[in-house]
């Protein structure tokens, strides 16, 4: 099935007006790609994965992996992603396979976050 122009405006439009989730960085580590890890915005959050500030160095298809420090002291580090798609500076992760109860514990925390605007 084939998107409208104006269905597809709609998504173009929804993608620009995504905005950081406050005090979320991530830290995306790709070594194939980069020494050094970037540090980026959040940008929102679902059940398998994350809208992102991406490196326009990042391809769609590269494997990354994901550091988080939360502000209650938890942290994830390196959590395997793939990158799925690039939107100009954002772009969209999808969590590889970790834990179910790690995930959730960072959904949660992200989830709140993305709500609480704070």
């Amino acid at each position: 099935m084939t998107q409208s122009r104006s269905e597809e405006i709609g998504y173009e439009e929804r993608r620009s007006r995504r905005l950081p989730i406050p005090g979320v960085l991530v830290a995306i580590d790709a070594p194939g790609i980069a020494p050094q890890p970037w540090a980026v915005d959040g940008l929102d959050v679902n059940a398998d994965g994350l809208g992102l500030v991406l490196p326009a160095d990042l391809p769609e298809g590269v494997r990354v992996e994901l550091s988080f420090q939360l502000a209650e002291g938890t942290q994830f580090s390196r959590l395997p992603a793939t990158v799925r798609y690039q939107w100009g500076s954002s772009g969209g992760v999808r969590f590889d396979a970790w834990p179910d109860s790690e995930r959730l514990k960072l959904l949660e925390y992200l989830v709140r976050r993305f709500e609480s605007g704070e």
